[in-house]
């Protein structure tokens, strides 16, 4: 209310002002004609070449045709600036508008009309005098119509509602569409008369409030930089918006030959949030893909392992080494043929709640099954050591036989050579005769039991495949000789006649 009472006074003010120096000029202009004389004789002035030019003269003499003593006194020697009240003579609706100063004080006519030779004055009215480009305090500064004369779209005479020049009129080719009908659809709603067009209002000035709302981190350096970026200043339809490949043409994406919505950029980017987690956007088509990769530490997304614009087409996610890089290669952890995948699910990696021979029956299946026949190789761990990931040798048989290890022959002490390693019992093709050939064998060996029986080529009647020496008791012997369970009866070794070396 104070501001408002404040405004009414001045204005009341500057009226009572306006007509008393109206009412002034013009008995000043009837007095002065009234106490003219014969003139004197007068001489032009040198400087009148100059003066001429000026817009004051210029406007007068060459464009009206007034006469000179229309304006100057003729019974006065010399060609002084004639009284502001002859102006009212011609220009009374003018002069009842009297331009106002910085300070609301009524300025006389040639405050802004130059009759003076000044090669610096800019339009008629030399309005840059006090409106120069950001030298006075409450007025704009000139920034865009520098080569436009102040009158072309403002007359000082007249309230400016009524005279400033609709920007169309000179700008027909603008179209402007944006903002109606919610906003008065001119120009002046996001431009300043006097600022560059790259000066507008700000769209975050209207967008922060109204449909559509847009963030603040719509724009950011180094890419969208402005609103301009994407949208044409007079017309922000979403139709008439750049579209993302103008600029990101050569931008690869993720399976683009594969997934035809990820070739639609809105699929997964807001336009107005083109940095916002991507997660989201993931999961509006993924919703039936959960991750628990990682599980311990990093974020979750899916972009921590499948880059949505990759530098190759073909790839389709990170190798696990770009992360868990104790590996130089994706088969360097568990054995030269065998990937990180061949175990653990990209979207399941955790392994933690799966039990030993869940997770190593998934490629041995078959030794797996070998060791559930035998209990003590029921543990991939009891003769695997080391970490899945970093395989040691496997345990020495002697870790846990030794007794069978040290009894043995010196030539049976690979047991691989005759045991499966999963089963532990002898492979079906494992026989004496695999590393013994009888017909090599010395002695008693060659000889086969007439008239029927192996004779002596079987080999377990007499040895143990554990025991360096052969059963060689009486006992031993009689189990295939009872007849001749009377031969020698103190004997106790029949190897002492009957040799297996040599002889028989």
């Amino acid at each position: 209310m104070k501001r408002a009472l404040i405004a009414i006074i001045v204005f009341a003010v500057i009226g009572f002002i306006a007509g008393f120096l109206a009412v002034r000029f013009t008995s000043d202009v009837q007095e002065i004609k009234t106490t003219r004389g014969e003139p004197p004789p007068r001489t032009v002035p040198e400087s009148w070449q100059q003066v001429r030019r000026s817009p004051g003269h210029s406007r007068h003499v060459a464009n009206q045709e007034v006469k000179c003593d229309e304006c100057h006194d003729p019974n006065k020697p010399t060609f002084d600036a004639p009284d502001i009240g002859v102006c009212t003579k011609c220009h009374e609706e003018q002069v009842s508008l009297v331009h106002v100063d910085l300070d609301g004080m009524p300025m006389d006519c040639y405050k802004c009309h130059v009759f003076k030779p000044e090669p610096d004055v800019f339009g008629r009215w030399h309005c840059t005098r006090c409106h120069g480009p950001f030298e006075t305090e409450g007025n704009p500064g000139l920034a865009i119509h520098t080569s436009v004369p102040c009158e072309t779209c403002h007359n000082p005479h007249k309230p400016i509602e009524e005279t400033v020049l609709e920007c169309d009129e000179c700008h027909q080719k603008m179209k402007v569409q944006h903002g109606r009908p919610r906003l008065s659809g001119t120009c002046a709603d996001c431009h300043g008369g006097h600022q560059l067009a790259s000066e507008a209002a700000a769209c975050m000035q209207c967008h922060e409030t109204r449909e559509p709302m847009v963030s603040l981190t719509a724009t950011f350096d180094g890419g969208h930089e402005s609103c301009a970026t994407c949208h044409q200043a007079h017309s922000f339809s979403s139709s008439t918006a750049l579209r993302c490949a103008t600029c990101h043409k050569k931008t690869q994406v993720l399976a683009q030959n594969k997934a035809r919505a990820h070739r639609d950029c809105a699929s997964c980017h807001q336009p107005h949030a083109v940095r916002a987690p991507a997660e989201r956007s993931c999961a509006k088509c993924h919703s039936d893909v959960s991750s628990t990769h990682p599980a311990v530490g990093a974020k979750t997304e899916c972009v921590s392992c499948h880059d949505p614009h990759p530098k190759r087409v073909a790839q389709l996610a990170h190798r696990c080494t770009d992360c868990h890089d104790e590996a130089h290669s994706e088969r360097a952890f568990h054995s030269p043929k065998t990937e990180c995948t061949d175990c653990h699910r990209p979207h399941r990696f955790d392994l933690s709640g799966l039990e030993e021979r869940a997770l190593c029956v998934r490629c041995h299946a078959k030794q797996v099954r070998l060791t559930s026949r035998n209990e003590g190789h029921s543990s991939c761990e009891s003769c695997h050591g080391g970490s899945v990931h970093q395989l040691s040798p496997p345990l020495a048989c002697a870790s846990c036989h030794e007794e069978q290890l040290t009894n043995s022959p010196e030539g049976h002490r690979d047991c691989a050579s005759c045991h499966e390693p999963h089963r532990g019992a002898a492979t079906a093709d494992t026989t004496c005769t695999s590393c013994h050939q009888i017909a090599k064998l010395p002695g008693l060996h060659r000889i086969a039991d007439e008239p029927q029986g192996e004779g002596h080529t079987e080999c377990a009647a007499c040895h143990d495949i554990h025991a360096r020496r052969a059963r060689a008791d009486r006992a031993t012997c009689m189990a295939c000789h009872e007849d001749i369970a009377n031969h020698e009866p103190d004997a106790k070794r029949c190897t002492g006649c009957h040799t297996f070396v040599s002889g028989r």
